[in-house]
């Protein structure tokens, strides 16, 4: 049973976990979009560009045709609008302009990458 006077220790304690869950809950919020292959190729590198250089691959396996996978940028800070390159395993590759504040679905093909903003 509690005791009457240790309730406000008790509702305060309580509302400060809510409070740090909330902080820790808006720290969590990042661009997450989905990426699929509808090309006929494999693809082998997915690499994003800052400040003219181009990133470390993205993907660990390679996104078979037909296949999709969930990527993030574990942020949601940053400029928008970044070039993408995707790079095939039979030596083809492409770069192209993302929007990925507005991007949740990213579909690519053999010659050109198309994102779409969810609805």
């Amino acid at each position: 049973m509690i005791r009457s006077s240790a309730l406000p220790k008790l509702i305060i304690g309580f509302a400060l976990s809510l409070a740090a869950f909330g902080t820790a809950s808006a720290e969590e919020k990042s661009w997450k979009f989905d990426v699929v292959n509808k090309g006929i190729s494999p693809v082998i590198e997915f690499r994003t560009q800052e400040e003219g250089e181009w990133s470390e691959n993205w993907i660990d396996k390679r996104i078979e045709a037909g296949d999709q996978v969930e990527l993030d940028f574990e942020t949601d800070e940053g400029k928008c609008t970044v070039r993408t390159q995707i790079r095939f395993d039979d030596g083809s590759y492409f770069d192209a302009d993302v929007d990925y504040c507005k991007a949740n679905l990213l579909e690519i093909y053999t010659d050109k990458l198309l994102w779409k903003a969810a609805e």
